[in-house]
């Protein structure tokens, strides 16, 4: 019964409200290069119009990406964000034995997990959140399947929580969707500027440039997917998402989504 009570309140729940009736046209997409970009695939775009599209809709593998829909799925299904949650040997185990701040047996609230995973990207508060989720991590992956589906973005798979799996993957277009969408939502906006949480700072160094408009972002990396970024920032009165897959390295992903900005800036000033 919990189970579907969950499913129920994940598939009615207000915060899918700003997807409602934002779904993308992307009219107009650009298949043109950006001299110097490391990505293999790259998007810039809002929800009405595509400006820029380098092998987009091929499904490829998002690494840390991933737990943007992770804190999406623990907000929808409204679970209580004060209740204090254990770290277990699982956790550990289920993250890889990655690197983490979340010492085993160590005690936290879900609204403090949420900020680990999406500020500092913490593997174990991914595979916590996913654990003691109502019905574990098989309701959890089904949970993040129906949101996307939900918005029709039907790239998307999940092979766990946290984006260590080959399994997460999506279409550069279909994470702009995602990101333009996150982006009206004031938790998202938030979370994506806080600079740090316990001492650890935002994996995300835009975060910290306020000349940047960031309205959400996540960065990403595992070997088989490279370096990732997908962000949504405002220009002007426009929401555009960016994304950038496969990047070469780190400092090459900076500057593959500095290119994307100065492409947007040029081009919606031209507009």
């Amino acid at each position: 019964m919990t189970v579907i009570l969950s499913r129920r309140r994940l598939l009615s729940a207000g915060l899918l409200a700003p997807a409602a009736g934002l779904l993308p046209s992307f009219a107009g997409a650009a298949g043109e290069r950006i001299p110097g970009l490391s990505a293999r695939h790259a998007f810039v775009g809002s929800l009405d119009e595509t400006l820029l599209a380098i092998d987009a809709d091929r499904p490829v593998q998002i690494a840390s990406i991933s737990k943007l829909i992770s804190a999406w799925v623990v907000l929808s299904a409204e679970l209580p964000l004060n209740e204090t949650i254990r770290i277990e040997q699982a956790d550990a185990v289920s993250s890889e034995h990655t690197r983490s701040s979340l010492p085993v047996g160590s005690r936290w609230r879900r609204e403090q997990l949420l900020e680990w995973l999406v500020v500092a990207s913490d593997n174990r508060a991914a595979a916590a959140l996913a654990r003691t989720f109502p019905g574990g991590w098989e309701e959890f992956r089904y949970a993040m399947r129906a949101l996307m589906t939900q918005m029709q973005l039907f790239s998307f798979d999940f092979g766990d929580a946290a984006g260590l799996s080959p399994v997460n993957q999506a279409s550069a277009r279909d994470l702009g969707v995602l990101l333009a969408t996150l982006a009206q939502i004031p938790y998202f906006q938030a979370l994506s500027r806080k600079t740090a949480v316990g001492g650890k700072l935002n994996v995300n160094r835009f975060a910290h440039d306020r000349s940047v408009s960031l309205l959400a972002g996540k960065t990403g990396f595992t070997s088989l997917a490279g370096f990732c970024l997908a962000e949504a920032e405002r220009f002007g009165g426009q929401v555009i998402a960016m994304v950038v897959l496969n990047a070469s390295d780190r400092e090459a992903r900076a500057r593959d989504m500095n290119r994307l900005r100065s492409f947007a800036r040029e081009r919606l000033g031209s507009a």
